[in-house]
């Protein structure tokens, strides 16, 4: 048969089958050469197919992402991670200087070493059980127009666990939670909204909530993040009845004050 007589699918025919023939003609020399190929040459041509296969055939798998995963965490977790802490930052202030005492209130390391708590409370000299430890404490300061008085150890000795953060009373918003510490002979909560922030004297503010009045003072008043919002006294009972707490900010800015005669005299019974 003449090739001119093909049709063009008899010569798409013939011309796979000659590419065919070729391509295993050139696979046999090519194999023949590199057997008799130097191991260096070999080597080379090995690098250069491994690389033209991966370039035409990609990674399948994805190489793994720094991504950041988004951990949700609920309110409910947060308040009570915040009462186990704000628990171990709480002092039980007793009315002598022995656990046989009857428990008088409660008291907030706000500082390192140093507890505030009500000054109606207090005496020259009293046992207070904190995070595990206890301890005889004096007050060191008093505030009259809070009713805030400052308890120091007597003991250099005297280690205590970390004080509370105190959030800022110009930052608390009307709505948010709050919880109050109440435990006297037990571990006691009482948990409301903040209800309102009023001026209370010409130094300090007032917290009020919701909470219903308790029978003790010295309660800290902590938001959800466990940060020690106020204290409440006699005078923020005064002012508002249980649910109202003196700025527990406002204290620290009176600590951090040069101390007046009207300041250090303490509250001796």
């Amino acid at each position: 048969m003449d090739i001119e007589e093909l049709n063009k699918f008899q010569l798409v025919l013939l011309a796979l089958l000659v590419s065919f023939v070729t391509s295993i003609a050139t696979g046999i020399v090519t194999v023949t050469l590199l057997a008799q190929a130097p191991p260096g040459v070999t080597e080379t041509i090995n690098h250069v197919v491994e690389r033209t296969i991966q370039t035409i055939v990609p990674q399948t798998t994805a190489p793994a992402s720094n991504s950041t995963q988004t951990v949700v965490v609920k309110e409910d977790d947060l308040i009570t991670g915040s009462i186990a802490s704000a628990m171990t930052k709480t002092g039980r202030v007793f009315g002598g200087t022995a656990t046989t005492s009857p428990v008088v209130g409660l008291a907030a390391e706000i500082a390192p070493g140093v507890l505030v708590t009500d000054s109606a409370i207090v005496s020259k000299e009293m046992l207070v059980s904190i995070g595990g430890v206890n301890a005889l404490f004096s007050v060191s300061r008093t505030f009259p127009d809070m009713g805030v008085a400052v308890l120091s150890p007597e003991a250099t000795s005297t280690a205590l666990g970390a004080p509370f953060t105190v959030g800022d009373t110009g930052a608390v918003k009307l709505g948010s939670t709050v919880t109050a510490i109440l435990g006297v002979s037990n571990e006691r909560v009482a948990i409301g909204s903040v209800s309102a922030v009023f001026p209370l004297t010409a130094s300090a503010r007032a917290i009020d909530s919701n909470l219903s009045a308790g029978n003790i003072t010295g309660e800290p008043l902590i938001d959800i993040f466990g940060n020690l919002v106020g204290i409440s006294t006699g005078v923020s009972h005064a002012a508002g009845a249980g649910g109202t707490f003196i700025s527990a900010s406002d204290i620290v800015v009176a600590l951090s004050a040069k101390p007046s005669t009207a300041s250090t005299t303490p509250a001796v019974k």
